[in-house]
């Protein structure tokens, strides 16, 4: 089977920048992983690699200095002239259409430090870049879909040119751009794969609460050390050979 390595958002401004993870509710550090990626990059066997990047422009809707530009819905309990950084807002636009919009500090702007890669981060020869969040009135975690699922990336279409059956997903954020890319790889079809300790989060209690959802949508979730076997295992649950459920559990093998 054909594997393909996501590397989800490994940028400037999630690891050190506007956004660092370090400074955010679980105080996770995102550069920790830099070295973990690298390793999975350079020693197991790839069939096909991608880098995602948010890829801002400077007006959109997830910038909470936004906020105020962008109508209210009238089912919104948060008031646009009071938002704050982490809270939801509900937001009316192109003439009433509703979006659901969690605030953020601005970052990934385009074509600035903060939504570059990090510096040490390798780049493999080959591999592609996937731009999302361009549309400056929707979000776009995923690395397939904007939030809405009204625009698709490449990715989809580039995976399946390439032969590509097994989705590996490593980065930040666990609980945001990651699960989104694990979901929908996992909805379209692609045995998918959590690597735990390659990636990093905003908030504990949804770190785990993702996790558990991977995990009952039959995601396997494995270490990096564990990744290599799960390339020759052909096809089989890794779970039920050395790996660990989403809830850091291995498997009873008695």
């Amino acid at each position: 089977m054909k594997s393909a390595l996501v590397v989800v958002d490994m940028q400037n401004d999630f690891l050190s920048g506007s956004l660092a993870l370090k400074e955010c509710p679980a105080h996770e550090n995102g550069e920790e992983i830099v070295e973990v990626i690298n390793s999975l990059l350079e020693n197991s066997e790839w069939d096909f690699i991608a880098y995602t990047q948010d890829w801002h422009p400077s007006d959109h809707i997830s910038f909470v200095t936004n906020a105020k530009k962008f109508k209210q819905h009238v089912d919104s309990t948060v008031n646009v002239d009071e938002a704050e950084v982490y809270q939801k807002v509900v937001f009316s636009v192109d003439n009433g259409i509703r979006r659901e919009q969690v605030l953020w500090p601005v970052h990934c702007v385009q074509d600035t430090w903060g939504a570059q890669l990090h510096k040490d981060l390798h780049i493999a020869k080959g591999s592609v870049m996937i731009k999302k969040g361009i549309n400056s009135k929707l979000d776009s975690y995923s690395a397939f879909y904007d939030n809405d699922e009204v625009h698709e990336t490449d990715l989809r279409g580039i995976l399946k040119t390439n032969g590509i059956q097994r989705v590996f997903v490593c980065g930040v954020a666990t609980d945001v751009c990651v699960a989104y890319t694990v979901k929908d790889s996992k909805k379209l079809g692609f045995e998918t794969y959590l690597i735990e300790d390659a990636c990093r989060g905003v908030h504990h209690g949804e770190i785990s609460k993702c996790k558990t959802k991977m995990r009952l949508d039959g995601v396997h979730c494995i270490t990096s050390q564990e990744v290599q076997l799960a390339l020759v295992t052909d096809g089989k649950p890794i779970r039920n050979v050395k790996g660990v459920n989403c809830n850091g559990e291995r498997p009873n093998t008695n």
